[in-house]
């Protein structure tokens, strides 16, 4: 598939898949919405390029014999270590930058904090552990990705992959410690850690990574207070995945997905009705279909992304 028309596609789905969450908002709400748009649009080219399942290999021949017959840029040109240093620099110099513009980096002396864990007396309820561990484990898979795209053997890639991820999140959380509306928790790195080895531990299983996946969904439940830590409308979900079965496999539920998720509510609203929930779920398993009808990219994006509205849950209020 080509550049332009993949970026098209990846455009025309994620248009479809939000354009209920632009509905209806105010023009600062839009704006949030329209970033958070370009987000998942990045992710989604971020992940497919970089990580198309089995044709890793063929998309990267296929980048290669086109070079032929183009002029060689001198991003082509650099040395994969070269690349790789640039990737970590530009994701980490984002998230500062990011930091400063939302979260007050630089407001106060570095510090360390408590925010708790999952406790209802928590800060975020445990959202934002949730998020630590998705955001970290999504992105060393990109990472990975990128590095096997590059050159390097897959096993190299994947502990490079899981070092570059966790390494950013490690600089986001010391800058962290500098704001004073977060501070430096070493809860928050703990999580970190964990999304880093599980993304190891899913690449030295590809049989288990088949049968599972740890997705975001973004719905808009209440008005949008964010980018990162929109925690009142993301639902951080493990899916197992009945497709991945061999005993399955070509039966009918092939194409069925569990959810086991959780979610709060009113932690970073204000709300003085603070509630954490667990969910269970079912879904259409929208990867797999995307992946038999030659969309293998977009069909690898949603193996970390659920598309918005599309789980029936059933919510259990935790005391």
């Amino acid at each position: 598939m080509k550049g332009g028309t993949f970026i098209e596609t990846c455009n025309v789905h994620l248009l479809c898949s939000f354009a209920i969450l632009s509905y209806r908002t105010n023009i600062m709400k839009k704006y949030f919405l329209n970033i958070l748009l370009f987000t998942f649009t990045f992710t989604v080219i971020f992940k497919s390029l970089a990580c198309g399942g089995e044709l890793k290999k063929d998309v990267y021949n296929i980048f290669k014999a086109d070079q032929t017959d183009k002029e060689i840029s001198w991003w082509d040109e650099l040395p994969k270590e070269k690349k790789a240093l640039y990737a970590n620099i530009s994701a980490a110099t984002f998230i500062t930058l990011y930091g400063f513009a939302d979260w007050d980096y630089g407001s106060k002396g570095f510090y360390f904090t408590n925010e708790g864990w999952f406790e209802k007396g928590s800060k975020y309820g445990g959202a934002d552990k949730a998020g630590h561990f998705w955001s970290t484990y999504a992105m060393a898979d990109a990472f990975a990705g990128l590095y096997r795209h590059w050159g390097y053997d897959a096993k190299p890639a994947n502990h490079y992959g899981a070092f570059s991820s966790w390494a950013v999140q490690a600089i986001m959380e010391l800058n962290d410690g500098t704001s004073e509306t977060q501070g430096f928790d070493w809860g928050d790195m703990t999580m970190n850690t964990l999304g880093a080895v599980t993304s190891l531990f899913m690449e030295q299983y590809p049989a288990l990574d088949r049968k599972i996946d740890f997705r975001l969904e973004y719905a808009l439940n209440v008005p949008v207070q964010g980018l990162f830590d929109d925690y009142s409308n993301m639902y951080y979900s493990l899916v197992v995945k009945l497709g991945g079965f061999e005993q399955l496999e070509h039966s009918w539920l092939q194409w069925a997905e569990l959810h086991a998720g959780y979610c709060t509510r009113g932690y970073d609203t204000g709300d003085e009705d603070k509630e954490r929930r667990l969910y269970f779920g079912i879904s259409f398993n929208f990867s797999r279909f995307l992946h038999q009808h030659n969309f293998p990219n977009i069909g690898k994006a949603l193996e970390y992304l659920q598309i918005p509205y599309t789980v029936p849950k059933i919510f259990k209020k935790l005391g």
